[in-house]
């Protein structure tokens, strides 16, 4: 982890989707590509044999990719591809060196260079993921030069990827597509609602934002292949009851005592009478490791998980580390107070935060790993 590659990660949030159509919102990158991770792992979960350490390091590599490029649009995308495919991905390579390591850069490399089951889902789910977003804009603006056949362009794409049994169900539009819906409109839910901010940021974006920091801290202390699955998608997921819920503000939570575990009792509840019952039935069990007590220390059962109280006890097992994800957590809230202070917005609210979460991780490590370092300004000048 570095500073320059933990903004270039947050730059997607900064990235408009469609603003070449008249649009009823705003639709941003860093959601687009959350709710693609979201849906790729429903789809791999209906394949055989897929290696999940590939699916999520491809996917962080394609967001770092639409991070470099910006906003090309598809058709021009693909026509720069198939004439000058090398030379793209040379310059993207270029700009992120120095930024990523060789694991990373592999994995950059081979993005748009394999067809792998792991790419080809990611493919599906990115394509779902836009006509998901593509639908609000049609409905919105039908007489829009050109429209029709984008519509057209983006269906005849994902009949490609039929052969996935999870692109199947999904096109169906009962309650497996109304799951990703429900998690595509965390999009429609702001961050820190009651305080200007540049950029905003949703929900589902932070939930993007704090899976990949899981990742790479993850990675950083050496956790093995079940620690980055699990710490990965319950970093993803960890914020869907707020799709129910919406967002309550820290202030509210921590100002009325015991408000917090009525709180965490009602989404419990939420979880399991209208979350889960939409949630496809193969990805049940894990959802309910991953959704209950997120930022708990767990380790994986026969039934689903044990609680333990440090992060030492689940060194070497497979498990969750439930603290790390609450460190990532509490960075993604850093990076984006921290940002709008450096676009000029000095709230008081931004100002206490990075101070509070400053003051917090002072001198704090985690297996090894100096985490006051990322709540530290001066690491991001």
């Amino acid at each position: 982890m570095n500073a320059k590659l933990i903004k270039l990660i947050f730059s997607t949030a900064s990235i408009e989707r469609w603003n070449d159509l008249p649009r009823p919102f705003k639709f941003i990158e860093m959601d687009k590509q959350a709710h693609k991770m979201i849906i790729a792992y429903i789809l791999a979960s209906y394949e055989n044999e897929v290696n999940y350490y590939d699916l999520i390091h491809l996917g962080v590599a394609g967001i770092l990719y639409r991070a470099v490029l910006t906003d090309l649009k598809s058709p021009v995308y693909y026509y720069l591809r198939k004439k000058k495919g090398k030379e793209l991905d040379d310059f993207v390579i270029g700009t992120l060196n120095g930024i990523i390591n060789e694991e990373l850069e592999y994995y950059v490399k081979l993005f748009n260079n394999t067809n792998k089951i792991e790419k080809r889902i990611l493919s599906a789910a990115s394509y779902i993921s836009s006509k998901w977003e593509f639908d609000f804009i049609y409905n919105f603006a039908k007489e829009s030069y050109g429209i029709i056949e984008t519509k057209k362009e983006i269906e005849n794409e994902l009949e490609d990827y039929f052969d996935l049994e999870g692109v199947r169900i999904l096109s169906l539009k009962r309650k497996s597509y109304d799951f990703i819906s429900l998690c595509g409109n965390l999009r429609f839910q702001k961050r820190w609602a009651n305080t200007p901010r540049v950029p905003e940021t949703s929900v589902l974006g932070h939930m993007l934002f704090v899976a990949i920091m899981t990742l790479f801290l993850t990675k950083e202390y050496g956790g093995n292949k079940d620690k980055i699955f699990y710490n990965f998608f319950t970093a993803l997921f960890h914020d869907l009851p707020e799709a129910l819920t919406r967002d309550i503000i820290a202030p509210i939570k921590q100002g009325v005592k015991g408000l917090d575990k009525i709180l965490k009792e009602y989404e419990n509840m939420l979880i399991e009478e209208k979350i889960l019952p939409l949630a496809p039935k193969n990805i049940r069990k894990d959802l309910k490791i991953f959704l209950y007590d997120e930022f708990a220390n767990k380790i994986i059962t026969q039934q689903g998980y044990q609680k333990v109280k440090t992060l030492q006890e689940v060194l070497g097992v497979k498990g969750i580390d439930g603290q790390l994800i609450k460190v990532a957590d509490h960075l993604g809230a850093y990076i984006e107070a921290l940002m709008s202070l450096k676009h000029g917005i000095k709230s008081p609210e931004l100002l206490n935060a990075t101070t509070y979460l400053s003051k917090k991780y002072e001198n704090k490590k985690y297996l090894g790993i100096d985490v006051s370092k990322y709540f530290n300004e001066k690491f991001y000048e």
